[in-house]
């Protein structure tokens, strides 16, 4: 029969922060570090009760969690932007390219193309 092992409150929360910002899935942590599955979802709805914290005052805890799920948005968006910034630099040349400045004589011979 294994031994029960026992887990510091500080690792616990590590492990969890680092679930909930996204950096490591519950999955991977189950593996890692050979943990049941349901014992990482227990210590996951500990911290969002906030077993975790030195301060147990619940209006406290419950804004040091929206402020880890606010950091987590704010590092996804940044991302995201980042990426749509590249997509932009990539895309405008050809943009660019096609743009063309019409004058008459070649709005005519346009119409003249489209009417054949």
């Amino acid at each position: 029969m294994r031994e029960r092992r026992s887990f510091s409150r500080e690792f616990k929360r590590e492990i969890t922060e680092a679930i909930v910002s996204g950096k490591i899935s519950q999955l991977e942590v189950s593996r890692k570090y050979g943990i049941s599955p349901v014992v990482v979802s227990r210590w996951k709805k500990e911290y969002y009760s906030g077993k975790f914290f030195e301060n147990t005052n619940p209006d406290y805890v419950r804004l040091q969690i929206k402020i880890k799920e606010l950091e987590r948005m704010v590092g996804r968006l940044t991302m995201e932007n980042d990426a749509l910034k590249e997509m932009v630099k990539l895309v405008e040349p050809q943009k660019k390219h096609l743009q063309q400045i019409f004058t008459s004589k070649d709005w005519e011979a346009l119409r003249k193309d489209m009417a054949k």
